[in-house]
């Protein structure tokens, strides 16, 4: 195409391809200036203030792109090449433009652009890189998503082989290098699994495979090698054996128990009755000394045989054979028969019951027997474990979402937190000070079993406790109507995994705010919630001290704690080989763009900015608890 402007750039001739592209012929455009029909919505207003400050200085143009359109609006690129033309006084008196028509070449060079971002987004989204190995001057040319597995940018490593070869780790480095000359000598296809050590000094499994191609004077020259990262598959598998482990060692155990309990059954039966008997036919002629002896006989073997009774239990919990008879119990009722039972302790004790029920009356859909259990564990607990003279609140509450919440209350010394972190895992007691004397009294079962019996009626056990100020032990349980009937049959009781499906959110959440407020706040909400814990911290430090302890499956960080920011505390989770996978939400007042733009880039994986609802938060809650691949972290 060819344009002829006078010095004014108006347009004077245009030849017939020009007519044939744009579509405008000489008498249309005759006297006009070609950007007042030629530009349109697309065309880029730099480029073209360039190309008009170039024209007017006088200066030729060569090889200049531009996006025009044409009369019947169609885009179409050009590529111009315009040389003024001057008179003898060397005033410019016309243009000539000579333009081609690039629109073909421009669409392939958007096309593959496109493609090429397409497969760098695959590479990313697959953790995929690609090293080209220079056999002859040992240069390497990796993908930018190798830079991001080494945790580092080009320019700071060296792009050659030994600078890469520096990351493996050492257990795999003389493999990795010999196999990898094997394959280049060889001519073989390279494929490994090995572990490299980035930048940052993080541990990354990578799967690698290549494969030499071309020849320099007969020599492969370049080897190619697909590097991916698949440290979260392995860290899963991993996961996953070490979880078949313990289940194994768990059902191990539980079946050793199970038979040596059964074992030992019969002969405490055996010792108890001949004890029994031996009282009743010769306790005339039993000194005082040999009767006390005979009673010590009796009550270690009734202890024993509890203790058998509780594995029992245990076990057959654990392998979901115990049956439920589940239907509306009237609570209030079955705690005052529960109280009348543990009464003669609590005066032994001096430890005053108190009942503190609830209006109207609360109905719980569970098993009463089973129910009964539990609660004479925890109120039995709450005596042995309290003050001479302390005393035992049983509130009865409803709770919302359809549940119903049993607290037992002590005026005991509290439980420390370590403790409180294992306090339900069988055969673990507490040995404070005071609990040494009535230590001999508990098989370290008891609340063991009763978190799994209300965990097989729907339900949960769970503990907030401070040294000095005592306990509490609450049970919840969904709601019961009275009108509703019996349920129907026997069901099989279903103790929750450790990883429980997604139909229901189950974790452990840290909470690391120095406002006990907003604690006591979040607390409230989560009282429907049994099958998530909440633990609480006022301090950076204490928080991250709780999070090595608890390992939770979520925190939640207030940005302005006293000792440290939250920026910190994320960065300290971060740089922790354990606890760098937890996801962590920000939760603060601050609802500043920047701040939140800055948390996120920090490393949390929300900002949920205050004040949230109640119904924001649970939500929230919910979706992350039910991320199934946060439950199975550690």
């Amino acid at each position: 195409m060819v344009v002829v402007t006078n010095g004014n750039r108006e347009i004077e001739w245009v030849n017939p391809a020009y007519t044939k592209v744009t579509g405008w012929s000489l008498d249309e455009v005759r006297g006009k200036n070609p950007k007042a029909f030629l530009h349109g919505p697309r065309t880029s207003l730099t480029a073209a203030s360039r190309l008009g400050a170039s024209l007017r200085k006088g200066q030729a143009v060569t090889d200049f792109e531009m996006l025009n359109y044409k009369k019947s609006g169609e885009p179409y690129w050009v590529s111009l090449n315009i040389q003024p033309v001057a008179n003898d006084a060397g005033e410019i008196t016309q243009y000539v433009a000579i333009e081609s028509d690039i629109t073909q070449r421009k669409r392939a060079e958007q096309e593959a652009a496109r493609v090429l971002h397409q497969l760098a987004e695959a590479q990313r989204l697959a953790k995929l890189g690609l090293m080209e190995h220079d056999l002859s001057t040992g240069e390497l040319r990796c993908s930018p998503e190798i830079y991001r597995i080494l945790d580092t940018r080009p320019g700071e490593i060296k792009p050659d082989y030994d600078a890469v070869m520096a990351h493996l780790h050492p257990d795999d480095d003389v493999a990795v290098r010999s196999s990898y000359e094997r394959a280049i000598n060889g001519g073989d296809l390279y494929e490994a699994e090995f572990r490299l050590i980035s930048k940052t000094g993080r541990v990354k499994w990578v799967h690698a495979r290549g494969a030499l191609e071309g020849w320099d004077d007969g020599r492969r020259a370049l080897f190619r090698v697909v590097i991916q990262d698949i440290t979260e598959r392995k860290d899963a598998e991993q996961l996953q054996r070490d979880k078949e482990l313990l289940e194994q060692a768990s059902r191990t155990q539980m079946e050793v128990l199970s038979r040596i309990s059964h074992e030992l059954r019969t002969p405490l039966h055996a010792v108890l009755g001949f004890a029994e008997n031996l009282d009743r036919a010769e306790g005339a002629r039993i000194s005082e000394r040999s009767r006390g002896q005979l009673s010590h006989i009796r009550e270690s073997a009734k202890h024993l045989l509890l203790l058998v009774n509780d594995i029992l239990d245990l076990t057959r919990l654990h392998g979901g054979v115990v049956p439920f008879d589940l239907q509306a119990v009237e609570v209030q009722s079955l705690a005052h028969d529960v109280i009348a039972m543990v009464e003669p302790l609590a005066a032994v004790r001096g430890v005053t019951l108190r009942l503190l029920p609830a209006s109207p009356a609360l109905y719980a859909q569970a098993d009463g027997q089973r129910l009964k259990q539990v609660l004479i564990n925890l109120l039995s607990n709450a005596i042995k474990y309290n003050r001479p003279g302390g005393q035992v609140d049983i509130r009865l509450r409803d709770i919302e979402a359809g549940g119903v919440c049993i607290a037992v209350a002590d005026t005991g010394i509290g439980i420390a937190e370590a403790d409180q972190v294992r306090l339900f895992e069988p055969f673990y007691r507490v040995l404070g000070e005071s609990q040494l004397q009535v230590s001999h009294e508990s098989s370290g079962l008891g609340l063991a079993i009763a978190r799994s019996l209300a965990q097989g009626m729907g339900g949960d056990v769970t503990v907030e406790s401070r040294l000095g100020e005592g306990s509490t032990f609450s049970l919840t349980l969904r709601r019961g109507s009275p009108s509703e009937p019996r349920g129907s049959g026997v069901t099989p009781a279903v103790v929750p995994s450790e990883n429980p499906g997604a139909d229901r959110a189950r974790g452990t959440v840290l909470y690391i705010e120095d406002n006990e407020l907003n604690c006591l706040l979040l607390e409230s909400y989560l009282a429907q919630h049994p099958s998530i814990v909440l633990h609480c911290c006022t301090t950076g430090v204490a928080g991250l001290a709780r999070a090595r302890q608890i390992r939770p499956s979520l925190i939640l960080v207030d940005m302005g704690l006293p000792d440290m920011s939250g920026a910190e505390v994320m960065q300290t989770l971060l740089n922790d080989p354990v606890l760098h996978r937890v996801p962590c939400v920000a939760f603060s007042a601050d609802s500043d763009e920047d701040a939140i733009e800055a948390a996120i880039r920090s490393g949390f994986r929300e900002y949920w900015p205050k004040p949230m609802s109640r119904q924001a938060v649970l939500e929230a809650l919910e979706r992350l608890l039910a991320d199934e691949p946060l439950k199975s972290r550690f």
